[in-house]
């Protein structure tokens, strides 16, 4: 029970975190936005490292460590490439498919095998949060599957799907080897240390756009923060791919946001089946 507590509360903070980032990305760019977010989430982590003292490392943490983060930082520009050149309703709903590549991964890496119910409940919340990303897109249900022929974007994403199907599995070693938040802190600085160059080479005055919008960025920061920490301790509880499913419902959590705070009111009817099909998931992932 402990564990889905806490990926729910990944996928609030994911939420939360995308709410903030929606409006800040009009006034600083995606290069400044990544970077900040590991800023704030290094400096809040670094005391607690402290206050708990380094640990020790093994040599499995470090392959870890390093084959995480470099994969992680691939994500990330692919990701940025991606929501910059395309609509995101056409490219976003193919990150929903990251839980059923772990499916595959999964077993592999780590041997976690999810039963009939788990597997169940994984499809119905990828159906019903491609349904909740899909609503209102006029090239149809499968534009972004017809657009991986004609959309070098929706490549993209595509595979930064597949490649957080694998390193949510990284993670789960790393936080075996030592703790959730040795591990998240790790990992975190070390892409912070690889994006300080290419914020440099592609960042037009990326001191400016921090120190005009500090406030809003460190919400970004605190909200990524509570997201990594609480998906990391979750996923010493449940399998990972339970996990990543309930987090990737975050679009559930934006979807009522909308509803009851902005009085968005189109589309209400596909939007409560969405929300319905992703209930049963989260159900089934309860019950297995």
């Amino acid at each position: 029970m402990l564990g889905l507590i806490l990926a729910f509360g990944t996928a609030i903070s994911e939420a939360l975190k995308d709410i903030f980032s929606k409006e800040n990305l009009r006034y600083v760019d995606e290069y400044t936005v990544a970077f900040s977010m590991h800023l704030v989430i290094s400096l809040l982590l670094a005391p607690v490292v402290v206050v708990m003292g380094v640990e020790e490392v093994s040599g499995r943490f470090l392959l870890a460590l390093f084959s995480s983060s470099f994969i992680q930082l691939a994500v990330i520009l692919l990701y940025m490439k991606a929501i910059k050149r395309a609509e995101l309703s056409v490219t976003v709903p193919l990150v929903t498919l990251t839980p059923l590549f772990m499916l595959l991964s999964s077993p592999i890496l780590i041997g976690q095998f999810p039963n009939l119910s788990g597997i169940g409940g994984i499809l119905f919340i990828v159906a019903g949060t491609y349904l909740l990303n899909m609503e209102g897109n006029r090239a149809g249900f499968f534009a972004p599957f017809k657009n991986l022929v004609y959309s070098q974007s929706s490549r993209y994403m595509l595979i930064v799907a597949f490649l957080w199907s694998i390193t949510a599995n990284i993670d789960k070693v790393g936080v075996e080897e030592t703790s959730p938040i040795f591990w998240a802190f790790s990992k975190d600085l070390l892409i912070l240390l690889y994006l300080i160059p290419i914020v440099y080479l592609k960042s037009k005055a990326p001191l400016a756009q921090l120190k005009s919008r500090w406030l809003q960025l460190l919400g970004i920061g605190v909200f990524r923060t509570t997201s990594v920490l609480t998906q990391m301790f979750a996923i010493q509880f449940i399998l990972v791919a339970y996990v990543i499913s309930i987090k990737r419902s975050s679009a559930l959590l934006i979807i009522l946001y909308a509803i009851f705070f902005l009085h968005e009111k189109k589309n209400f009817k596909t939007r409560l089946l969405a929300i319905a099909i992703i209930s049963i998931g989260l159900a089934l992932i309860a019950l297995s």
